[in-house]
């Protein structure tokens, strides 16, 4: 290992005051012993430091020295001989080197069950920070005998929402910063090549050219052309469930992930909402003329298998992915390979098939590959005339009943059609001329499946469920929540995400999903506690599966996101029932009824590097740690906080305010919050409001939601809208304690399924 200029200046000084010292005496033995301490102790610094160079990555914890001593001294924390944490009288201490609590939802996703064992066995973390002892003077503490003035005002200021309505900007549209629309001369004509004419009605629109033809015309322009390294053009099928939210995605994610740009690559339109996203942000697409008339899985079939078709018959090889495929890494030398086979072999050739992660054998029509020749022209003539006689087929039945179908042919097997064909039978074995086995990506390429698994080859992820086409919705979390989906972001050009140092002041609401918008942040909420930030039990005994006190926690919540502009980190939520763990809370609670007034983001979503800061040390660079809890000493509830920046506290601060009216004391939290400007600037807002789950809090607010429903009581505006979440929020709580964080797919999601809480 070379020597830095550090050893080289250690080992100088050594060196000179072994020479120059006298080797007799007593100070001569007390120099070598401190000398060799010296050395010994140089030397193991350097040996960690120097474990990264032989592929083991060092923690260095040297930043957050001056959070250490902070929190050693402010919160009077010190340490034993074992590591444990201790309290001291002392107000100086010995440096901890130890993260902040809430780093641990930064470092271990719901699925690493072993991370927070081993971060608590290192001594990793510091305690939880509350509460502190009344005893430190550097402790501000304010008791309230009421409500302050300004706090009361600026709550009543709030306009009440009218949650009947959509509002005019959706949250998302408020907080996402998308890339340029082009403008409206562009837009038109974008509709104008797709063929739709306005109609008589305001929204109703006319098409008039079919797809075909719009497919010609497109390939005729030179505005879609073949990617030259692959000779293939690619396309995707889309109805607004996806493009809602992912039209940027997946144009930005064929581009820069599987190398197929906007020249290379079109969507096809198969409602009008998408077609005219797509035409306003300028991307190529084509609308499917059939769509009115046809059901979501017929729409689907068709256009696949036609425009499968018509590409191959006009001599395009094509590459096909569907929108739930998330793209981790480029395929193209596997599709360079495939095109690298003469066209006369027939066993691995022509149609180019993703399998199952379950059953590798059976094609997984998510993602495939043709390339132009007469084999291909039959095959996907064959499944066009079988979906004809039995229209009510899935599509993916079709297509690998026809597949093994021509591999028989093959091998000079006869075949007969097997699986459901609707309420027909199977339809007559057509004769075939030009048989061929298709080629397939392995298992792990291209892992497609209701549980996903990644691994070192994994390409792409495609999340399935238990019925094809539905619960878009639960495969957005699943790709999100183990760290495959995409993510749009701002600027895609190559600067984009450049290093750059992040100041509390510079804060943003808008940016991409994950990346932010230039040397900004967004603002988080987070569910915090003693026990794990980002996660909320139902074990403890006065809480024991008392399932509607997460209902009001996730209420208010919701409200302090909606009036701080915040966005939702949903928490997981520990469920001891025969199957005791883990849960996505997206698994129990829909919030499809509040989606367009309140943003969230998936439960990993603080654990996944797609959404850290550009810092060394610190993926969320500043931070509120508060607290609503019964001090254990003087018996009051108190509302506790400290803020946080990188690893210098910048403020602390308590309220006691058992001395309020009941009613006022959800004010009085919330206002703290919310009109504190040190806590409204912070990146991470971490709430902890755990003195809700004590004394009948919950019991006695579900009370006055219902005397309030009744109009027997007046209660203020943030209550008003604590209730009116509440009532917009549904359940699935006896489905979802079925499936455990290991055991969720897309099809649990609850999401606009669930049943409304009791109160």
């Amino acid at each position: 290992m070379a020597s830095t200029k550090h050893d080289s200046i250690t080992k100088m000084n050594i060196t000179t005051a072994m020479k120059s010292g006298n080797r007799n005496g007593p100070w001569s033995s007390m120099l070598k012993i401190f000398l060799l301490l010296t050395i010994l102790a140089h030397g193991i610094i350097f040996s960690l430091s120097s474990l990264g160079s032989i592929g083991i990555p060092s923690i260095d914890y040297t930043a957050n020295a001056a959070l250490n001593v902070a929190a050693s001294s402010i919160w009077n924390i010190n340490s034993n001989n074992n590591g444990a944490a201790i309290q001291s009288s002392s107000t100086t201490s010995k440096t901890m080197k130890q993260l902040p609590h809430w780093r641990v939802a930064v470092d271990c996703s719901a699925y690493s069950l072993d991370c927070f064992s081993r971060g608590q066995r290192s001594n990793r973390y510091l305690p939880y920070p509350f509460p502190p002892k009344k005893s430190n003077n550097e402790f501000q503490t304010e008791i309230l005998r009421k409500l302050p003035k300004e706090w009361s005002q600026r709550l009543q200021s709030q306009p009440i929402t009218n949650y009947s309505q959509p509002p005019e900007i959706s949250i998302q549209d408020k907080h996402n910063l998308y890339p340029p629309m082009v403008g409206d001369d562009k837009y038109k004509k974008c509709l104008e090549f797709t063929g739709i004419i306005q109609g008589t009605a305001p929204n109703e629109f006319v098409p008039t050219k079919s797809t075909v033809d719009q497919l010609d015309e497109i390939l005729a322009s030179g505005r879609l052309t073949v990617e030259p390294d692959t000779n293939m053009v690619a396309f995707t099928i889309s109805d607004s469930s996806y493009t809602r939210d992912m039209l940027h995605d997946i144009f930005q994610m064929m581009d820069h992930v599987v190398g197929f740009s906007p020249q290379h690559f079109f969507i096809v339109a198969i409602d009008i909402e998408t077609l005219q996203m797509a035409c306003r942000y300028g991307y190529p697409v084509l609308f499917w003329k059939e769509s009115n008339n046809e059901t979501l899985r017929d729409a689907v079939a068709n256009t696949k298998l036609v425009l499968s078709f018509e590409l191959v018959n006009r001599g395009i090889d094509f590459f096909f992915s569907e929108m739930d495929v998330w793209w981790i890494k480029s395929p193209k030398s596997s599709l360079q390979a495939f095109q690298a086979v003469n066209a006369d072999q027939t066993i691995n050739n022509h149609l180019y098939f993703s399998g199952h992660q379950n059953n590798p054998g059976a094609a997984n029509i998510g993602v495939y590959a043709a390339k132009a020749t007469s084999q291909t022209k039959e095959y996907f003539q064959t499944c066009l005339d079988l979906l004809k006689q039995r229209p009510k087929t899935h599509d993916q039945l079709v297509m690998q009943q026809v597949g093994w179908l021509y591999e028989s042919t093959l091998n000079n097997k006869s075949y007969g059609f097997g699986g459901n064909w609707g309420e027909e039978d199977p339809p007559p074995v057509p004769p075939v001329r030009f048989p061929f086995k298709a080629k397939f990506w392995g298992p792990h390429d291209i892992v497609a499946d209701e549980r996903p698994m990644p691994t070192l080859e994994t390409m792409a992820i495609h999340t399935l469920c238990g019925v094809p086409l539905l619960n878009p919705h639960g495969k957005k979390m699943i790709a999100r929540e183990i760290g495959a989906y995409y993510g749009f972001v701002t600027d895609p050009s190559p600067n984009f995400g450049q290093r750059f140092v992040y100041d509390v002041q510079k804060s943003t609401t808008a940016a991409g999903y994950y990346a932010r918008a230039g040397n900004a942040y967004r603002r988080y909420l987070v569910l915090d506690s003693s026990i794990r930030t980002s996660f909320y039990s139902t074990s403890p005994a006065h809480i024991y599966h008392r399932n509607n006190f997460f209902q009001w926690i996730v209420a208010v919540l919701l409200t302090i996101a909606k009036w701080s502009d915040r966005i939702f980190i949903l928490p997981q939520v520990f469920m001891a029932y025969m199957d005791a763990g883990s849960y996505f809370s997206w698994n129990v609670m829909d919030y499809s009824m509040v989606n367009d007034f309140i943003d969230t983001r998936e439960c990993n979503f603080l654990s996944n590097p797609k959404s850290w800061a550009n810092d060394d040390e610190w993926p969320f660079v500043s931070a509120a740690v508060t607290a609503y809890l019964l001090d254990e000493e003087s018996k009051n509830a108190t509302i506790y906080s400290q803020v946080t920046n990188r690893s210098e506290i910048i403020s602390q601060h308590a309220w006691e305010v058992g001395a309020l009216a009941e009613r006022n004391m959800l004010d009085a939290y919330a206002a703290s919050l919310l009109y504190t400007d040190r806590i409204q600037d912070t990146e991470l807002l971490l709430v902890n409001p755990d003195f809700m789950l004590q004394h009948g809090f919950i019991d006695k607010l579900a009370h006055r939601s219902r005397l309030f429903r009744a109009g027997k009581t007046e209660v203020s505006r943030f209550e008003r809208d604590v209730f009116d979440i509440y009532e917009l929020l549904g359940w699935c709580w006896e489905s979802g304690k079925g499936h455990s964080v290991s055991k969720t797919s897309a099809s649990h999601s609850c999401y606009a399924k669930g049943q409304k809480g009791r109160r």
